[in-house]
């Protein structure tokens, strides 16, 4: 099997002594592990994989995941020249070496595929942090690409050497890398396939290197920029209403009159301050701020104008519902800021790519011992 498997770690224990002997005895029997920054109590460990005949590279500080593959990614070529795959593998027992091996045979089956592994997080048994965070990774995802993955932020991807410098390419350097590679390879129109693997969860996942909050943070980073410019402007469109319908009525026009400027000044002015935050600080990871100001700015007049009027329409529409107008307006711009944001992050300030996908069909599951383990439901997708 031509295959090299890349397993990034940190601070790693017997577990992944076991999980290389695993998988070599199942044919695969090229390897590089990085080491990202782990302690130096570890050094026994990498130098006896080292002996074993795996290829160890050391990050001295801790850099990410995506640091550590982007690492890996940058060796294949020149360790192992006759290789045509990667398959990337966490080293701390989340993933059994039979799907691990699933993976891998029908990435080599599908010469232009990436391949992942997908776990069924909605399973009893899976901790409560991790299946609210799957679902609203997988909502996001399905709302930026409109491309339905039910886990994605699995670590277990294979795919073709050919796609190394594409992968080396992608935003991000921990564990929102992952994230970022999905959203790219979907986006992109390249052929994505999907495994149904077991979700493995030793001692409550205690094991884990994923920080809830910061890496959430840095996952969701383009999202919450976008929240804190519209707060922002929000504001500023407040401010200036105010500022407006005072200096109106006190040179003595009539109160709904000072209004209406109020309201159309401070919407124009509040609309272009959001305009030029967006564009060069929301999604400045998308290089918006190298693009064409003003077809981005036309793209933008439109969508807020339709936004003002889907808003409107849709309040006055509730209004005749017993629900209270702040109640409606509250729960209308709610759902268009959601609308607005990957309307803006996908046509505004970048256009989105077509999408392929081959329909997996998984085999039977290992057992996982005394691990708490679940098989995931088999499932197809296809592009739209």
């Amino acid at each position: 099997m031509n295959m090299v498997v890349i397993i990034p770690t940190i601070d790693p224990d017997e577990r992944l002594y076991k999980l290389v002997a695993q998988l070599r005895s199942r044919g695969l029997s090229r390897f590089v592990i990085v080491d990202d920054g782990s302690s130096e109590n570890r050094a026994p460990i990498f130098e006896e994989l080292e002996r074993s005949g795996a290829r160890v590279l050391h990050h001295p500080a801790n850099l990410g995941k995506g640091a550590a593959i982007k690492t890996a990614l940058g060796s294949v070529r020149a360790l192992f020249p006759e290789a045509t795959h990667v398959v990337t593998v966490d080293g701390d027992g989340q993933h059994l070496p039979d799907d691990v091996l699933r993976v891998c045979e029908l990435a080599e089956g599908h010469h232009e595929h990436v391949v992942i592994g997908v776990r069924d997080l909605q399973r009893r048994g899976v901790p409560l942090r991790s299946r609210i965070g799957n679902a609203f990774s997988s909502a996001y995802f399905k709302l930026d690409t409109g491309f339905s993955c039910p886990d994605t932020q699995t670590g277990l991807r294979a795919m073709p050497v050919s796609l190394i410098p594409f992968a080396r390419s992608v935003a991000g350097t921990r564990y929102e890398y992952e994230m970022n590679f999905l959203t790219e390879v979907v986006k992109g129109g390249r052929a994505l396939a999907m495994v149904p693997i077991e979700a493995v969860y030793e001692d409550n996942n205690a094991g884990s290197h994923f920080s809830a909050v910061r890496d959430s943070v840095r996952i969701y980073k383009q999202f919450l920029r976008f929240a804190g410019s519209s707060l922002a402007c929000a504001l500023a469109d407040l401010v200036l209403f105010a500022a407006v319908v005072a200096a109106g009525t006190a040179a003595g026009l009539p109160t709904s009159a000072a209004v209406v400027a109020a309201t159309v000044s401070a919407r124009l002015v509040s609309g272009a301050l959001n305009f030029a935050l967006n564009r060069t600080w929301s999604f400045s990871d998308l290089g918006s701020a190298d693009g064409d100001a003003r077809a981005q700015a036309a793209r933008y007049g439109a969508l807020f104008l339709a936004q003002m009027t889907a808003s409107a329409l849709l309040v006055a529409l509730l209004s005749q519902l017993p629900v209270p107008p702040v109640a409606a307006k509250m729960l209308v711009d709610g759902a268009l800021f959601i609308v607005s944001y990957f309307i803006q992050r996908n046509w505004v300030f970048k256009n989105a790519g077509g999408t392929r996908a081959l329909a997996a069909k998984g085999g039977e599951h290992a057992d996982g011992g005394k691990r708490e383990t679940h098989a995931a439901p088999h499932t197809s997708f296809r592009a739209a």
